[in-house]
């Protein structure tokens, strides 16, 4: 499921809604406008939707994101369905943006690298006789190391990844990510008239990792049994960010928490992408100040072997 496909379908699912057409007919004509995978499902959704199956039940048992799963179901039980998919298309927009971001910062560095690996070498080949092979060497050594590194990372366990996208370094560009899905989650089960612990329970399936999950769980069960006073409670207990906290304890004494999980959502989302054009832009300075070093050292390299030959030269025509 391509995240544009997702965003494109929740998208003409919120205005197919808000023309006013039945549910079943809405998923087939945004099925059919997202194409792909969506194509496919929204054939089967749409007939189920006719026999009074709930259309989160459907998308639970095709295998979709428990993200968008949690909207969906909170949606149908508010009858707020049409703003809570426009809240996941929001989500997967925003997500398609941060990567292109992302991606669009690294194209020259990437190149950059290539450039540097193949430059360096040059003083090997032309000044120290070695294979010309070298060019590609370094080639190989790059991707062969990029490709290791995937391998380990699709070999680590789950639990291991979730406790490492919450520990030092990583988890302060990801936890904002993490927060926002929990507030978005959570107001969602609160506008449908869930309960509290119930409300956290759904965010706990929903929020993108398993350890802040089993967390969050745990903070549900503690609130349903009296042992924590209110969600902003259960959310510290659960280490949310001090800025979460403080806009959910105003809302609770306020009466609004629905809007200030709004506002929590927003803040974590653009705190996210921040912290990640910082870390692509340390990146790129890494990789820039790498490959200056290594033209610098090119450069030496050439001049050492150029001195060494002029050397030669004067002491054979003496």
């Amino acid at each position: 499921m391509k995240w544009s496909s997702t965003a494109l379908f929740h998208e003409q699912l919120r205005l197919m809604l808000m023309a006013g057409l039945p549910i079943a007919d809405a998923v087939r004509q945004a099925g059919q406008t997202a194409g792909g995978w969506y194509a496919e499902q929204a054939g089967k959704w749409s007939a189920e939707l006719g026999r009074g199956q709930s259309l989160s039940a459907m998308m639970t048992a095709s295998g979709c994101r428990a993200f968008d799963i949690a909207l969906v179901r909170a949606g149908e039980n508010s009858g707020h369905l049409p703003e809570l998919c426009a809240d996941i298309a929001l989500h997967y927009r925003h997500a398609m943006s941060l990567r292109n971001m992302v991606i669009g910062r690294l194209i020259y560095p990437i190149f950059l690298i290539h450039m540097t690996l193949v430059a360096a070498a040059f003083p090997l080949v032309f000044m120290f006789g070695w294979s010309a092979w070298w060019f590609l060497n370094g080639l190989l050594m790059f991707w062969s190391l990029l490709l290791i590194v995937m391998i380990g990372w699709r070999t680590t366990g789950s639990a291991t990844k979730a406790r490492w996208a919450l520990g030092w370094g990583i988890g302060s560009v990801v936890w904002p990510l993490l927060a926002a899905n929990t507030c978005s989650v959570l107001r969602a089960g609160l506008s449908a008239g869930m309960l509290a612990p119930d409300a956290l329970e759904l965010s706990a399936g929903a929020c993108g990792n398993s350890v802040l999950g089993e967390r969050l769980s745990r903070a549900g069960r503690e609130l349903r049994q009296g042992q924590l006073g209110d969600v902003t409670a259960a959310l510290n207990a659960s280490g949310l960010p001090v800025l979460v906290i403080d806009l959910c304890r105003s809302g609770e004494k306020s009466g609004k928490l629905d809007d200030t999980l709004g506002h929590a959502t927003t803040a974590m989302r653009e705190s996210f992408r921040m912290r990640s054009e910082w870390l692509a832009r340390i990146v790129c300075g890494a990789i820039y100040t790498a490959a200056m070093a290594a033209a610098a050292a090119t450069v030496i390299c050439f001049f050492i072997g150029y001195m060494g030959l002029i050397t030669q030269a004067i002491d054979d025509a003496g």
